[in-house]
């Protein structure tokens, strides 16, 4: 199966970027700052988002501006270290996956969506983990299995395909 992403096909899953666990979350730096980015990137594109919090009476709620950028969609709350549920529930092909920890939830996640035979693309510089040696080693596990890693902007270019798509100004924007 290809990879190649379209909008058509396309959802965005954000895992746990909860206030207490993205403050302790360092690593790589910038990374709320990516999933923020996608996630208004998918409403241009009119990609479905979920969002997930792990347990958020004790890690908080989800950081307010990622639910500004999200809009209308109400976090989905979580006791289970996987957020595949809810990727499976946006009904589609491939779901890009953010968010934190690496070698936690969006491990568990992504290995999940895959057995629910949904694809999983893994948009590396907007996953987080408190410790950088856990997300390094999470990322290289996911990629020796078989698991797309790649990062924001390549997502981003690949859902435009063209320079001519009516949002790709916006999306630039974005970027920049």
């Amino acid at each position: 199966m290809s990879w190649r992403l379209k909008s058509s096909e396309t959802g965005l899953l954000i895992v746990d970027v909860q206030e207490k666990l993205a403050g302790a979350v360092k690593e790589p730096e910038g990374w709320v700052d990516r999933v923020e980015i996608l996630v208004k990137a998918a409403k241009l594109l009119e990609i479905p988002v979920a969002i997930t919090e792990q347990v958020p009476a004790k890690l908080g709620k989800t950081l307010p501006a990622v639910l500004q950028a999200a809009g209308k969609t109400s976090p989905i709350s979580k006791a289970m270290f996987s957020a595949a549920e809810a990727g499976k529930g946006l009904r589609r092909k491939r779901v890009l996956v953010a968010g934190c920890e690496a070698h936690v939830c969006v491990r568990q996640t992504v290995y999940e969506l895959r057995l629910r035979e949904v694809q999983p693309v893994l948009v590396a510089d907007a996953v987080g983990s408190r410790k950088e040696t856990d997300r390094q080693l999470a990322l290289q596990e996911m990629r020796h299995d078989g698991i797309v890693v790649t990062t924001t902007e390549a997502v981003l270019f690949e859902l435009l395909e063209t320079a001519e798509h009516p949002k790709f100004k916006e999306i630039q924007g974005l970027i920049k």
